[in-house]
């Protein structure tokens, strides 16, 4: 089966996929393939749906969470829509298999007071902390990812027109857009601090750097954002993702039209969109009964 090499080299080539979304495509697929060799199958063309079957049935006992089985689905399904694709094998029989029905949790988010405080945590006159502010104020000003995070250059960012141009998903391009004191503060960062941290001028474009002067990785930066969230009281169950969804929830409640928050966040479907109205819609609801000196239900 040595067929998922070329697979991997057909979402990187043809899909434009990222270096982490293939590794985690292989993670998955991985799995899979060390299942059908304790099957005992040779033959590719004898993965059928009770094969797929039981080995998400497997999932389950494993006790792994359903997100994450439905995610494993949709890897074996793609791989095997590659294989029909090249006729290696007569059918995909992960069409027909279902995954298990996800109940729908609405994302964590960050109240406007809790953001302010968070926002001003770092020490804007110290070299991590003005270079920590800077991201943080990106990240809730503009609602990047923070694969997108590490890939800003120094020169992706517009000072004049308010922006930063990303290379979001699939490498695809949008620009999304930052207020007056997101531009403080990465201008503060980039003016007076950056420079300290380069190793080599003419080298790096990274906006974002460690102290060796390389571009601060999607790990790095992950830390860094949890530990300011724990310094600043919010706890330990929030990652760069709530700032994301903060980030949406925040414009829907001040009326930003839907298509706009779709288009900022590099969303290819409304739908994906959508559950922000109705974390927007929950969130008023809760701050209603909590706030209106006549209202005693409790919220649901």
């Amino acid at each position: 089966m040595n067929s998922h090499n070329n697979f991997y080299n057909y979402l990187k080539i043809n899909k434009n996929l990222s270096y982490y979304t293939i590794r985690n495509y292989k993670n998955d697929l991985s799995d899979f393939l060390d299942f059908i060799g304790e099957k005992k199958i040779s033959n590719i063309n004898k993965i059928t749906k009770l094969i797929i079957r039981e080995y998400l049935s497997n999932l389950l006992k494993k006790n792994y969470k359903k997100k994450s089985i439905t995610r494993k689905l949709s890897v074996i399904r793609s791989y095997l829509r590659y294989l029909k694709s090249q006729n290696i094998i007569d059918e995909n029989h992960a069409e027909l298999v279902h995954a298990p029905k996800n109940t729908k949790k609405l994302p964590e988010i960050i109240e406007k007071k809790e953001i302010n405080k968070l926002l001003e945590t770092p020490k804007f006159d110290t070299i991590n902390g003005s270079r920590d502010r800077a991201i943080l104020e990106i990240f809730y000003s503009t609602g990047i990812r923070v694969s997108e995070m590490h890939k800003i250059n120094i020169n992706d960012v517009d000072y004049k027109e308010q922006n930063i141009k990303i290379i979001g998903k699939g490498s695809k391009n949008r620009v999304v857009l930052f207020g007056k004191k997101c531009q403080d503060a990465i201008k503060n960062y980039a003016t007076y601090h950056r420079v300290k941290l380069i190793s080599n001028l003419h080298n790096d474009k990274a906006l974002f750097l460690n102290r060796y002067g390389s571009r601060l990785s999607v790990r790095s930066i992950q830390r860094l954002v949890k530990k300011y969230f724990l310094i600043s009281g919010l706890g330990n169950n929030l990652h760069t993702h709530s700032l994301r969804h903060t980030f949406a929830t925040h414009l829907i409640e001040e009326g930003a039209d839907i298509k706009v928050v779709q288009d900022l966040l590099g969303h290819e479907s409304p739908t994906t969109t959508q559950i922000y109205t109705n974390v927007s819609a929950k969130h008023t609801k809760e701050a209603y009964f909590k706030s209106h000196p006549k209202a005693k239900l409790d919220v649901k």
